[in-house]
């Protein structure tokens, strides 16, 4: 039954697409361009076509959960090819209710060029192009001996899909370079399984600060999005991905804290799992991880999931900073906007009430689609400073 479901679903697609393509050239390419481009046209998009489901068949053949990275690309291959075209046909049916017929359709072709050009840059460039956010985070609790403290914060690396180690490399020199006193990775350094984070061990050991890395475990990162044979490989899977981060050097806080001292100051580091809404699973514990949430001590609080802060933070702890990821701003971000913002009242960048503090890092891998149209890969340095 199920495959019988998955069948028509493809039947229903392809007839979607043969569709938009006899209109696009019933409508679009002959008459500007005659039978002979309307052939040049069919032919190339019927080469573009066939060499995507020959790549996603063949890789296929290797099993569908193993050939996800490759399944990505030639999906987003084929809404770059589709996606304005069935934007074409739906909106250009605006020229036939005007006698004349209207000239809607031209300027809707334009524009939607001009978007899968957008497309493209987003991700051949855009997803590559790291930005460092710098903020300053000022407190009257702030101990005096932690006056000018650098936190290096970065998040959802989704390794299965980030594709190059030249651009893990250029995140960790990047991180480095800005000499912070720690470094705190914010969830989602996989996508489904633990083995992704292999190939790049080596670079991410590379990271160094005089406090350390520490490290939370995102929604991606427990292996919830994988039909395991059995719950010993699940539970398998969850001891490689703490070992792996062991051994990188990272402290991977699983509802847990630690101190940092200096001098006769100190400051608490405190750790949660994913904090999930539904369908993810609820691991975060708060209580747990730091028993007296409201002490004098500073604190600063990784947590992936932002809507954590609203949530539980603010009405139940004194915490002064939060760090959170999850969002990737939808890797679609304009003019200071993204959509998510509908979900995520606190989506990316620097939110305060009084002074407590969250900061929500919009990443630096992708999920879904290969691309990132504004909201480009994030590090972000925070300086504390005594208000």
């Amino acid at each position: 039954m199920q495959v019988l479901f998955h069948l028509t679903g493809i039947a229903i697609l392809l007839l979607c697409a043969l569709s938009c393509n006899f209109y696009v050239i019933h409508r679009l390419i002959k008459p500007h361009r005659g039978k002979r481009g309307a052939m040049i046209y069919l032919i190339l998009h019927s080469i573009a076509v066939a060499t995507l489901t020959a790549i996603g068949c063949i890789a296929s053949l290797g099993g569908l959960e193993d050939s996800i990275p490759t399944l990505v690309w030639v999906m987003y291959g084929f809404m770059l090819l589709y996606v304005p075209k069935l934007c074409y046909t739906l909106v250009s049916w605006i020229d036939y209710l005007k006698r004349p017929r209207g000239h809607i359709a031209g300027y809707v072709g334009y524009v939607l060029a001009a978007l899968s050009f957008i497309l493209i840059v987003g991700s051949t460039i855009n997803r590559y192009r790291i930005d460092t956010e710098q903020v300053e985070v000022k407190s009257s609790r702030l101990p005096q001996e932690f006056e000018g403290y650098r936190i290096v914060h970065f998040s959802d690396l989704h390794l299965e899909t980030l594709y190059s180690r030249n651009y893990a490399q250029r995140v960790v020199e990047r991180i480095n370079e800005l000499h912070p006193d720690i470094i705190v990775f914010s969830g989602d350094i996989t996508n489904r399984k633990a083995t992704e984070i292999i190939p790049y061990q080596d670079i991410l050991s590379q990271l160094k600060a005089p406090d350390g890395v520490f490290s939370v475990m995102g929604n991606h990162d427990y292996g919830d999005f994988v039909k395991w044979p059995s719950e010993e490989a699940r539970k398998e899977n969850r001891q490689l991905f703490y070992q792996l981060q062991a051994d990188m050097g990272w402290t991977l806080l699983n509802n847990a804290s630690q101190h940092i001292y200096r001098g006769n100051d100190s400051i608490a580091v405190i750790g949660v799992e994913n904090w999930g809404e539904p369908p993810f699973q609820q691991y975060g514990d708060l209580a747990a991880a730091y028993h007296d949430i409201n002490n004098d001590t500073y604190k600063l609080l990784i947590s992936h999931n932002p809507r954590h802060w609203r949530a539980e933070v603010l009405p139940q702890s004194n915490i002064d900073l939060m760090m959170a990821g999850h969002t990737h701003a939808l890797q679609m971000e304009v003019g200071g906007y993204s959509p998510i913002e509908l979900h995520y009242p606190e989506w990316g960048g620097l939110y305060n009430e009084g002074e407590q503090y969250l900061y929500v890092n919009i990443g630096i891998g992708c999920t879904m689609t290969p691309t990132r149209l504004g909201a480009t890969p994030e590090i972000t340095l925070i300086t504390l400073s005594k208000q």
